[in-house]
């Protein structure tokens, strides 16, 4: 793709072309890290938030909890700024994903590392009830993906503007602890895709 660096490229391409990826939340890590898989448990690439953020993050929540309440004290920890990165199978970064402060809306720009492209914007919204609604939206302003269904279950499509199917998320009871399902259609980045199911799910963990 144009304008990406040889890294992010590169995974761009390992991810290119594979109808299903497996999800795994890395279980004994500090910080909140998925390995993204290919059918045969192969880690393609890593997306996570190192330790010293969740760790802050979990202070906060908390101590607000402790003089507020629960709600009070996860709306503090979700409103924080937070710099999720983008691994390949190797361990060097490719992307970086800025979350803006917001607990209830909040705006996760994608940026390529390497060439300090902008590669889009996450916008998300929590309704009142818990559930999360989110958009994939292109440098250019266009919309390229969104959500439709229950995240908070792992059940849910993520769809194209004229609200075809382009992928959907199924949480099964696999061999590997919390590992979920990620079907992605042909003719979409693959990458991007799973980026977006990741920091979803990081969201209604929140």
């Amino acid at each position: 793709m144009a304008g990406l660096s040889p890294t992010a490229q590169n995974l761009v391409e390992a991810l290119a072309n594979r109808p299903l990826l497996l999800m795994k939340m890395r279980i004994l890590s500090l910080g909140k890290n998925y390995d993204v898989m290919d059918e045969q448990k192969n880690v393609l690439c890593t997306i996570g938030l190192d330790a010293g953020q969740n760790v802050t993050g979990s202070l906060v929540k908390g101590a607000v909890s402790s003089l507020a309440g629960d709600y009070v004290g996860r709306w503090a920890a979700r409103s924080m700024k937070y710099t999720y990165t983008v691994k390949d199978a190797a361990g060097q970064v490719a992307m970086t994903i800025n979350k803006g402060s917001g607990g209830n809306k909040a705006l996760f720009d994608l940026v390529d590392t390497g060439s300090n492209v902008a590669i889009g914007t996450i916008q998300m919204k929590r309704g009142l009830i818990g559930g999360l609604k989110a958009t994939w939206v292109a440098p250019g302003g266009q919309t390229t993906m969104m959500t439709k269904g229950n995240i908070i279950r792992r059940k849910y499509r993520i769809v194209d503007p004229a609200g075809r199917e382009i992928g959907h998320v199924r949480h099964k009871i696999l061999a590997i602890r919390d590992v979920w399902q990620l079907q992605l259609e042909a003719g979409i980045n693959h990458l991007y895709g799973a980026i977006f199911a990741a920091i979803l799910d990081f969201e209604k963990k929140m």
